[in-house]
């Protein structure tokens, strides 16, 4: 296993904020990038969304309260950690428990864990380090069960996890993909950063030109087409971000966040579309790169 340093670490999970930034702040006016929708969730929509998911997370009383374990085991990457993350919080919504991570190390957040980089999920009730009972059919018998997505039992509330839970499963009646709005606020939630995290994205948006809203993709070649996918082409992802921008106003920069592991892949980009502005912090890139490659 290669071993990174703190410096690449903090690059990798910059980069992955970044392009989940560009994604967010595109959602927050077009909350499905296929079809381009322009309306705006109410905000008080959004504060009830808040609200619960703060209230969850903060039980008035950790040792009683009901709680879902969430170990975020290696090996995985920041975004697959974060992933996994989501779905707990899914889970704990559904079942209305206390989303608690089990202490762990991985390649990405070694011995500081998750708060290394991003606030407690909790201010009084964020981990859990006893043995618990995994999740099944008789998880309403146990105070605190231990889950881990994809590999958990289904349950009848659980059938469609994917769904917003309630009592948002009808509502707000104006969002197109309910579950990337749902979705979208557990990851504004989760992604709260440290201070000096949140200096290290400001620092690094101010020296992109980084603008709100900004359309943004992530290329990944390298490794992850011999191991996991065939190659897409530019054009396919490219696609998309064409249709946003002829949905802008007229005269309207044509800005795009890139993030990718492949240092050709911005050349590439660069030639076939001139018109466009691609910002991307190709230290990183090739610092991804050189990770990939070594990982082979």
């Amino acid at each position: 296993m290669m071993v990174l340093t703190k410096k690449r670490r903090v690059g990798m999970i910059l980069l992955t904020i970044l392009i989940l930034a560009a994604t967010l702040s595109v959602f927050q006016h077009y909350l499905n990038p296929l079809q381009l929708l322009t309306v705006i969730i109410p905000e008080d929509e959004n504060e009830a969304v808040r609200h619960f998911i703060e209230k969850l997370q903060h039980p008035e009383d950790c040792n009683s309260a009901r709680k879902i374990v969430c170990p975020l085991s290696p090996p995985a990457g920041f975004t697959h950690l974060a992933h996994k993350l989501v779905n707990c919080f899914i889970y704990a919504a559904w079942t209305n428990r206390t989303v608690v991570l089990y202490p762990f190390r991985g390649p990405i957040v070694r011995k500081e864990g998750w708060e290394q980089f991003f606030l407690p999920i909790s201010d009084n009730c964020s981990s859990y380090s006893k043995p618990a009972p995994a999740w099944g059919h008789d998880h309403e018998q146990h105070r605190v069960v231990k889950i881990v997505p994809h590999y958990a039992e289904p349950t009848p509330e659980l059938r469609n996890w994917y769904e917003v839970p309630p009592p948002w499963v009808q509502a707000p009646t104006s969002v197109e993909s309910p579950m990337a709005w749902w979705a979208g606020h557990i990851l504004q939630y989760i992604f709260r950063l440290q201070p000096d995290m949140a200096e290290h994205v400001r620092a690094a948006k101010e020296k992109l030109g980084f603008v709100e809203p900004i359309p943004g993709m992530h290329i990944r070649r390298t490794d992850k087409l011999i191991r996991e996918a065939e190659l897409v082409p530019v054009e396919e992802y490219m696609s998309s971000i064409e249709r946003y921008y002829d949905n802008q106003k007229k005269g309207t920069e044509k800005c795009v966040y890139l993030a990718t592991d492949e240092p050709a892949v911005v050349t590439e980009l660069q030639t076939k579309y001139a018109d466009y502005t691609f910002l991307s912090d190709m230290t990183t890139v090739t610092g991804a790169n050189n990770v990939s490659e070594a990982s082979r």
